[in-house]
Formats: C-alpha cells, sequence, structure tokens
C-alpha cells in the first residue's frame, strides 16, 4: 500500500473504533487536533496518490469520523456513556466493515514495479496496425494493437506513460465480455510505470537493437510484462510488444470492439502431441503477426517518417522473446527469419512443426521450477520436450529458477499478494530474468562479452544453469 492511504486507513479505522468504545467525551485540543490530521493526510493521498475505488470503505469511515467530532465539538458536555451493550452491537457491525476496509486495499495494491536500471529515461507509444491479409475470428482484417518502449529523452513537459494506454476501451469491453463493473480496473491508472508517452529519442543513442515481446495464452496482453520491457528500454534497446487477437485475454480497440480470448480446444487432455497439434495454427499465426509488425517498423524507423524511431532501429540487431506459448512462437521465428539473431523461451514448450535440424541462432529457455500436484506435467510431456529442446538447442542456455511459477515470468503476480502461492517472491524472479535476459541479449545483439551469464547462479541461490554448445 501507498504511505498515505496506509496513513489514512489506520487512523480512520483505529477512530472508528475508539468512538464505539469511547467512555468519555475527548478534549476539544484531541477533536480538533485529529480532525485537522484527517483533513492533512486525506488531502496528501487524494493530490499526491489519488483515489481509489479499494478505499472506499475507509472513506466512509473517514467521513463518519470527522461528522462525529463535529458532533462532539457543537454540543455540550454529557455524563459518561454508561454499559456495554450498545458498544458491542454496533462492534458487530463494525468488524466486518473493518476487515474488509483493510482488505480490500490490500488485496488490490496499487503495486510498484523495480526501478528500471540502465542509464536512459523510457519512453513509449502504442499503435494498433490492420492486417488486411490476415482475418480474425470476427471475420475483418486482423487488427493488432502494438505498444513499444524505447530509451529516451522526455521533456519538462512529458507526460506518464499510462500502464494500459486504453485502459477506458479496455475496461468497457471487460464488463460487456465478462460482466465486471467498467471501474473494477480504473485503479491501474495510478501504477507508476516509470515511462514517458511519446517522449523524443534519445539523442545520444545512434541505431539500438530491437527486440520483439510475445506474450502467453490466454492471460497475456502486449502490457504484461512491462517488467522486462521497460528495463530493457532503459539499457538502449527498442522493444515491441504485440498483443495477438484471440490469444490474448482480450483486445479492445479505439473504435469500441473487442475480440476476447478463444479457447478453440477447452477439453483437450494434457497429452504432448495432441497439445502440440493444436498449438500449430497459432504458433503460425502469431509468427505472422511478428513478421507484418516488423515491417511496420522498418516503416516507422525510415529516415523522415513521422515517429520517433527515424533512423534510430538498428535492423541488423533483432531478437525475440516470448513466455508459454509465445515462446514457441520465439523458437518459429528463429527458424523461419533468419534476420532474427536471437530469441528467449520463458517457461514454454517447444511445441511447433518437427523440427529436423537445430537452430543456427542462439536461444535461451528460461524455466519455472515451481509446480503443484494437481497441476504437475505428466511425464511423458517432460521427456517429449527433452527430446525437442534436445533437438533444436544447439547454442545457448538454460535457465531454471527454481521458486518461479509459470507466472513468475510475467507481471500477473504484482496484482495481488493473493497470488504469492504461485509466485513466492516474484520481484526477485523478475530480477534474475532481466538479469539473465540482459546478459543473454547484450551479448548477441550489442556484442558484448564481458557480461557473463554462467555467474548468475551466484548471485542467486536456487537457480542452475546448463550451456549448449558454443554461446559467443
Amino acid at each position: 500500500m501507498r504511505f498515505f492511504e496506509m496513513f489514512l486507513m489506520f487512523l480512520s479505522i483505529g477512530a472508528l473504533w475508539k468512538i464505539i468504545w469511547l467512555r468519555n467525551r475527548p478534549t476539544n485540543i484531541v477533536l480538533w487536533g485529529i480532525s485537522s490530521l484527517f483533513v492533512i493526510i486525506g488531502l496528501c493521498h487524494l493530490i499526491l496518490e489519488g483515489w481509489r475505488w479499494q478505499m472506499g470503505l475507509v472513506y466512509l469511515s473517514a467521513i463518519f469520523v470527522l461528522f462525529k467530532y463535529g458532533w462532539y465539538v457543537c454540543h455540550v458536555p454529557t455524563k459518561n456513556v454508561k454499559g456495554r451493550l450498545k458498544p458491542v452491537l454496533l462492534s458487530l457491525f463494525a468488524l466486518p466493515f473493518s476487515i474488509a476496509a483493510v482488505c480490500l486495499p490490500l488485496i488490490f495494491p496499487v503495486f510498484t514495479f523495480e526501478p528500471p536500471t540502465g542509464p536512459y529515461k523510457v519512453g513509449t507509444i502504442t499503435y494498433t496496425w490492420t492486417d488486411s491479409f490476415q482475418k480474425s475470428s470476427d471475420g475483418k482484417s486482423r487488427r493488432i494493437n502494438v505498444q513499444v518502449w524505447y530509451p529516451a529523452n522526455p521533456s519538462a513537459s512529458s507526460r506518464e506513460g499510462k500502464y494500459i494506454s486504453n485502459l477506458s476501451e479496455f475496461s468497457k469491453s471487460i464488463e460487456k465480455q465478462y460482466a465486471l463493473p467498467g471501474k473494477l480496473l480504473s485503479y491501474l491508472d495510478l501504477v507508476h510505470t516509470n515511462t514517458y508517452l511519446d517522449a523524443p529519442f534519445a539523442t545520444d543513442v545512434k541505431e539500438a537493437p530491437l527486440i520483439f515481446f510475445s506474450h502467453g495464452n490466454m492471460l497475456g496482453e502486449r502490457f504484461t510484462n512491462s517488467f522486462q520491457t521497460i528495463e530493457l528500454a532503459s539499457q538502449g534497446y527498442i522493444i515491441v510488444a504485440l498483443e495477438h487477437p484471440g490469444t490474448a485475454l482480450l483486445s479492445a480497440y479505439l473504435d469500441g470492439t473487442y475480440l476476447s480470448f478463444e479457447d478453440k480446444d477447452p477439453q483437450l487432455s494434457m497429452e504432448y502431441n495432441l497439445q502440440n497439434k493444436a498449438s500449430i495454427p497459432t504458433i503460425k499465426q502469431q509468427t505472422k503477426d511478428i513478421e507484418f509488425v516488423t515491417e511496420k517498423i522498418k516503416q516507422l524507423s525510415q529516415e523522415g517518417a513521422d515517429s520517433p524511431f527515424a533512423g534510430k532501429v538498428n535492423l541488423n540487431r533483432l531478437g525475440i522473446i516470448g513466455h508459454s506459448l509465445g515462446g514457441a512462437t520465439a523458437v518459429n521465428v528463429l527458424y523461419k527469419n533468419q534476420e532474427f539473431k536471437a530469441a528467449i523461451n520463458m517457461d514454454g514448450y517447444l511445441y511447433g512443426e518437427e523440427r529436423q535440424t537445430a537452430l543456427d541462432q542462439p536461444l535461451m529457455i528460461m524455466n519455472g521450477g515451481l509446480e503443484y500436484e494437481e497441476l504437475d506435467t505428466p511425464p511423458e510431456m517432460k521427456q517429449i520436450e527433452e527430446q525437442r529442446r534436445s533437438k533444436v538447442l544447439r547454442k545457448g542456455y538454460i535457465l531454471d529458477i527454481e521458486q518461479a511459477g509459470h507466472l513468475s515470468f510475467t507481471d500477473i503476480p504484482l496484482y495481488s499478494p493473493m497470488m504469492k502461492a504461485i509466485s513466492p517472491d516474484v520481484k526477485r524472479d523478475h530480477r534474475i530474468i532481466n538479469e539473465a535476459t540482459l546478459c543473454f541479449m547484450d551479448r548477441h545483439l550489442k556484442g558484448e562479452k564481458n557480461g557473463s551469464c554462467e555467474l548468475i547462479p551466484q548471485q542467486y541461490p536456487g537457480t542452475r544453469i546448463q550451456t549448449r554448445g558454443d554461446v559467443e
């Protein structure tokens, strides 16, 4: 929780219980002092942090306390109240009220990212591009939401980038699709991203390597790996995250239309060949999305183009990162497009067409080691996956993070401490993932040989790394 909202919470809930069990009228000094403190803390919270619906019961509590204190000031002191029946009855109502008032903002916090460690400020911009050669499930041309992060020189007037750039349209679409209140996600506008909207490109960066990001199936969005994309941009990379229509949880557009996730095989058993066969059409589709967006970025990078990236993209240094099914897509992109020089597959099976030859380009595979008995991977799937990896991975790394769950490779565990069971220490996991990503991409896209990915287990107990082939 943020500082002032936490202060306001404990002040208002504490004062509420004090009123319920009060035996003596407070002195005027206490009444005016506490009331003044309420006003100061409340204004600081509203102005500096911003209000949010999760604090609604805290606000009601604060208003009630101020009203009650005002009543005390305006009325002549009376004799002490006797008896305990009234406070006991009031406590029966106040207890669940207080629990809800405390739990709501704790369960749905305004989460924070680790500050980016690179030398550059980060700019961001969002596009929606239409691929007229491909169709979505609604029969219309495929529209792809794309967000780009890049090293920037923001001006004093630059606005902070939002976590969800089209939150209004996204919230309305969530309400239509899932019958959830449209305001449910409004507090995400308060998340500080350490980015600047449409900021000018950093002048001291001549040409930046370009990395694409492909999200996972169902829960993924273009913004759900901001912990990673923002860090990479601060280190001098241009990061392009695609939102694959039909694979993403929901793709919302400015005209009010949207496409939600399409579960094409809901009853499919956990058998490798069946899962692989079902995944291939999606992998091919997402590969086409990346090829299409690559061409759009090339247009924006041309000298004289009306974009922040004109003359700033090193098209000879292309990389790609993917999570889950996006990781399989990243590997497929390496096979299909030799212009991509390196890829990272984060906790994803190597689904796709059968490969007869190993990759020419380096690949890093990251694995989460946290599994649950009810979701444990069948041995048959692990065996076939190992066979695929031995065939595909000629040079690169396999990094195992013992306490990382599948969603630890995304922002999603930051959304609520209730997700601690599936990601016990997500910020530590994010640091490991970012350091490994930078080490690998710096070596293969920037040509820097100083960093050593092999040193990661020495810095972070509970991690293991295997080297495959010549990774230089």
